[in-house]
């Protein structure tokens, strides 16, 4: 039996179900907890409190509380511990985590509603169609894309497109839409989409196939608008995967699919076409990972010193500049996330948060690979299963180097879609709990926590600065000191207690718990020069303290370098010869060399060129130093090396110089 399709047994089994209760509370509660910010807070509290009255119902009438599902118990924990919790400690909560509570909740409703949906009977001859929940769940489909298309900004990645964002234009939004988070909610529906359009067309349905190849197409038009290469590269593997375990594909149809992938894949890193979509415009891999990996790696420290409840529910993206920074935080970039869906829960939950989702999203993964193993091949059941777990797939890649955090609008489809994989599997192909996975579940979890726990005074820390930072009202001083009775327990906690006191000009007190700091870890080096960039004397107690640690050499040499040249040379040389890898201090020393030595700058500017090339000036200024010395082909050959345009063009133009052409 094709078990997605189902008859007009549907509705009659709706109208006898609680379904039409749970559908109405959702449609009562949305506007106050998905656009919380515009309504009085007790109005969303009392919407809060009606998600519960679908529950409430079911045990009037002695019906269970969900159908039977292994993802019940790691969703149920995340909505009643861990969600109240992580807006509890947030620094801020009404703020940013009320919203994300209250949205959040909603999506979890949103998937008990579409996993308890009533299962159809037999269809008995009647003429089927795909399920009302498969046909909600492609209109939003369509909603985004439509609305991702005229939102957002053209954000000349691949190409120009400045005709886009009309809807921005009319409502004021300034950025418009996030592309990169339109591409990602459009990896949950495209797979799904273009799986069903399959199905329809391999079981003669060609009027449904026609609407759900106009539906994928216009998803695509906008994923192709959003210039995402992740998600464009995730879509298309979750795409590929659906088709490929449909049952409708040969295997030397398979095995050619492969080849024509990997010789696709080929092609692009061995042909311009790697400029363009890899580099998209950047001058080097340093500019097309570098940003991400500046974030992760800050969102990394963040979880090692907030692990047991998180920094804060939808915080991270607020503080980062602040807590972490890379660069004076005026200047730094405004995060929306950690770029990372697994990093940004561990941030808004905690360690045994991500774990306790990691969870649920497992089961919901090993139910759609059951479900795509009990349909028939060739049968649109068989597609709808493979089209979820490509969308499943596609969306677990994207979240990779990207997120759309839980707790957002966006992170609202990826929630029905486990829904819509939980109401598939039947009792024969429903997960259960054993008692050893119970076991391993529960030990997990303690050990999580117990492992977090050790770091319970360093995230304490944490939240009182975040508050302290947050709040144009607290008292930071007063912040500091608490701050400081938990550094005299837990050295780490120095950190928090320098950047309270930076906020409040107290230099000598920063300068004195950054020194304590200094003689416990040198983890937080990276970020002080951020803030104490003219401190000569705690850059010189930094390398002491930690001699082999690259960053001090690195704060110390900006320190010098404009009294003592020489001395910030031999600095910056010590420093690389420990982080050899180091682009932009490279640069920083072909700088200092360009007046004195040429030699030496022009081989510490190609360093820099072959490391990243920041700016595009390593490369420039190695070639530049190249031709003034008359070696053209030289300079020619470090151009090249430059994936620059006006690299390119310094090297087209020595090309004509020396072959005689104006």
């Amino acid at each position: 039996m094709d078990k997605p399709l189902v008859g007009h047994q549907e509705y009659r089994a709706s109208a006898t179900s609680p379904a039409r209760i749970d559908v109405l509370v959702l449609a009562l509660t949305a506007l106050p907890l998905l656009a919380a910010g515009f309504f009085p807070r007790p109005v969303s509290g009392a919407a809060l409190l009606l998600l519960l009255a679908p529950f409430i119902v079911r045990l009037m009438f002695g019906r269970p509380l969900a159908r039977p599902s292994a993802a019940n118990l790691p969703v149920a924990l995340l909505a009643f511990v861990f969600l109240p919790l992580a807006f509890l400690m947030s620094p801020a909560p009404w703020v940013t985590a009320w919203p994300r509570l209250t949205t959040l909740a909603w999506s979890i409703a949103l998937f008990f509603v579409v996993a308890n949906w009533p299962q159809p009977g037999p269809p008995a001859g009647l003429r089927t169609r795909i399920g009302r929940p498969t046909r909600v769940y492609l209109g939003l489909g369509l909603a985004v894309a439509v609305a991702g298309a005229l939102g957002m900004r053209s954000v000349d990645k691949l190409f120009s497109l400045p005709a886009t964002g009309i809807l921005a234009d009319s409502l004021g939004w300034e950025n418009g839409l996030p592309t990169n988070e339109i591409a990602g909610v459009l990896t949950l529906f495209i797979p799904f989409a273009a799986a069903l359009a399959f199905g329809c067309l391999l079981t003669g349905r060609r009027r449904p196939a026609l609407i759900l190849l106009l539906l994928t197409l216009v998803m695509a038009v906008t994923l192709v608008l959003s210039q995402s290469r992740t998600g464009l590269a995730a879509t298309a593997i979750g795409v590929g995967l659906a088709l490929a375990v449909s049952g409708a594909i040969g295997r030397k149809w398979l095995a050619g699919g492969l080849v024509a992938a990997g010789l696709g894949v080929l092609l692009v890193a061995l042909t311009p076409l790697a400029d363009w979509f890899v580099f998209a415009g950047a001058n080097s891999w340093n500019s097309v990972l570098g940003p991400r990996l500046g974030i992760w790696g800050q969102a990394a420290d963040a979880i090692r010193d907030h692990p047991l409840w998180g920094m804060g529910l939808g915080e991270f993206g607020g503080l980062v500049r602040a807590v972490y920074p890379l660069v004076a935080p005026a200047e730094g970039p405004l995060l929306e996330d950690a770029h990372n869906l697994y990093m940004q829960t561990a941030l808004d939950f905690g360690v045994a948060g991500l774990l306790v989702f990691l969870c649920a999203a497992v089961i919901v993964f090993i139910s759609a690979i059951r479900l795509v193993r009990d349909r028939p091949p060739r049968t649109l059941g068989r597609l709808w299963a493979a089209g979820l777990l490509g969308a499943l797939l596609a969306h677990a890649l994207y979240s990779l180097t990207d997120a759309v955090a839980l707790g957002t609008l966006a992170g609202v489809p990826l929630w029905f879609l486990f829904g819509l994989v939980m109401s598939a599997t039947g009792r024969r192909l429903r997960l259960a709990w054993s008692n050893p996975a119970r076991i391993v579940f529960a030990g997990g979890l303690l050990l999580a926590i117990i492992l977090s726990a050790m770091s319970l005074r360093v995230n304490r820390a944490g939240q009182l600065a975040a508050h302290a930072l947050l709040n144009p009202a607290a008292d930071v001083g007063a912040a500091a000191a608490e701050v400081g009775g938990l550094a005299a327990d837990e050295c780490r906690a120095y950190w928090f207690e320098g950047l309270l006191r930076d906020a409040t000009g107290d230099v000598a007190g920063r300068s004195a718990a950054w020194g304590s700091l200094l003689e416990c870890t040198g983890d937080y080096l990276a970020y002080m020069p951020a803030l104490a960039a003219g401190d000569a004397e705690l850059a010189a107690r930094a390398v002491t303290a930690w001699p082999g640690e690259a960053a001090g050499y690195f704060w110390l040499a900006a320190v010098v370098a404009a009294e003592s040249p020489e001395s910030a040379i031999d600095l910056y040389r010590q420093g690389l010869a420990l982080a050899p890898d180091d682009g932009r201090r490279w640069l920083a020393l072909g700088e200092l060399l360009r007046a004195s030595d040429p030699t030496a700058a022009e081989e510490a500017y190609l360093q820099a060129c072959r490391h990243g090339d920041p700016g595009a000036n390593g490369c420039l200024g190695a070639g530049w130093l190249a031709e003034q010395r008359g070696d053209l082909l030289r300079a020619i050959e470090i151009y090249r090396l430059s994936n620059w345009e006006g690299a390119r063009r310094e090297a087209d133009a020595l090309e004509q110089q020396l072959n005689g052409q104006p």
